[in-house]
């Protein structure tokens, strides 16, 4: 490996890949930092991030050396400076010359980037916040998972240490699956939901990238469609129905549920009573009167943070909703109270094979609105 065009400014040290990737599995880190180029490898376990990801490959069952190990950028920029730096763009370009030679070393069937640098590098859905632990497309027809780095892990977040370990065991079960129909089935034991689990993923990786809706979502109903949902439901007072409102404050809900907005304007409200399936209403016209009816059935009611922002917001725009309510956002906190409990980081855990979605929130919003019910409903 010839580093010499390096294109950061005063980098310092080289490295070389570690491992033996008997496991299928890619590690893929930044850079390296002071522990890494004084060795020339990647992730020293006695490195501050290093002896992190160290501790979780071992809680998890694993050995280093089961895994292949290698940063996007093989040196060390100054001050361990990558991520937002001027010259990162250029420095991840030069560094990802080096990829196809690791990945021709150790045919790797699963890369696990640790980290937004890492992840940005090889896949157009690089943004750990959002993706992290989402099977996604690689630049190289390779799944990646994307995961916590453990350099965030020690600035204060080593609650969330089990997430990286469940990234890792998921990433391992991926990568021995075997293929059946089209579609990987990975098994493993999950430490944040505390049992087994068994994900089925589709061979191709390419329509979790793409908007496809399912059939079942009925994305642009009619008012006769609308009031046939309306009796399903009506006839069928076993099923739990899932719903959840958009709001001109949809963006804030998501991220600052906490926060106590006046405003109780409704743009739309979504439904779902069976996994895949759902339907969306404009709040105006005769769909309000029908999604006022489904809303005061008996049948049990499911939503993500409903309980402080779409029930309050209902009442105040005249909705009366009958039946059992369960928040799954505040199940969540009691069962993980250290960790996020946005909706797209617990599907992650409960249906990570269809993708992430919220990336459509603006250019889809009606599929977007049912994905939110029919992720909520799965997860529940």
């Amino acid at each position: 490996m010839d580093f010499s065009n390096c294109p950061i400014p005063n980098w310092r040290g080289t490295s070389q890949p570690e491992g033996l990737g008997t496991n299928g599995v890619l590690v893929l880190g930044e850079s390296l930092g002071d522990h890494e180029r004084e060795d020339g490898l990647p992730f020293r376990p006695q490195a501050p991030a290093g002896s992190v990801l160290e501790r979780a490959i071992r809680r998890s069952g694993f050995s280093r050396e089961q895994f292949a190990l290698w940063n996007v950028v093989p040196v060390q920029p100054p001050n361990n400076w990558l991520d937002g730096a001027p010259y990162e763009a250029a420095a991840i370009t030069w560094g990802l010359t080096f990829l196809p030679e690791v990945l021709a070393r150790f045919r790797p069937r699963v890369i696990l980037a640790l980290g937004n640098v890492a992840l940005r590098a090889i896949s157009t859905l690089g943004d750990i916040s959002s993706t992290r632990g989402y099977p996604l497309p690689s630049r190289y027809d390779i799944p990646v998972i994307g995961s916590l780095h453990p350099s965030y892990l020690r600035r204060g977040k080593m609650s969330h240490l089990s997430v990286l370990m469940h990234d890792l065991r998921f990433a391992v079960a991926l990568a021995a699956a075997r293929q059946s129909d089209g579609v990987y089935t990975a098994n493993f034991w999950s430490p944040v939901l505390w049992r087994d689990v068994s994900y089925d993923i589709p061979s191709s990786l390419r329509s979790i990238s793409e908007i496809s809706p399912e059939p079942g979502y009925i994305c642009y109903p009619s008012e006769q469609e609308a009031s046939d949902y309306l009796r399903e439901c009506e006839v069928n007072p076993d099923l739990t129905i899932a719903y959840d409102i958009e709001t001109p404050y949809g963006a804030t809900k998501e991220i600052d549920e906490d926060d106590d907005h006046t405003g109780n304007k409704i743009l739309s409200i979504q439904f779902s009573v069976a996994p895949a399936t759902g339907i969306f209403l404009p709040w105006r016209g005769a769909f309000i009167e029908v999604a006022k009816r489904i809303l005061g059935l008996g049948n049990p009611k499911v939503g993500a943070n409903c309980w402080r922002f779409d029930a309050p917001r209902l009442a105040a725009n005249g909705a009366r909703i009958g039946g059992t309510q369960h928040d799954l956002r505040w199940a969540w906190r009691f069962f993980q109270p250290d960790l996020p409990a946005s909706l797209q980081f617990i599907t992650s855990f409960y249906h990570p094979a269809g993708g992430p979605w919220k990336q459509l929130a603006q250019v889809q919003p009606q599929w977007y609105g049912i994905r939110d019910v029919d992720m909520t409903l799965r997860c529940l």
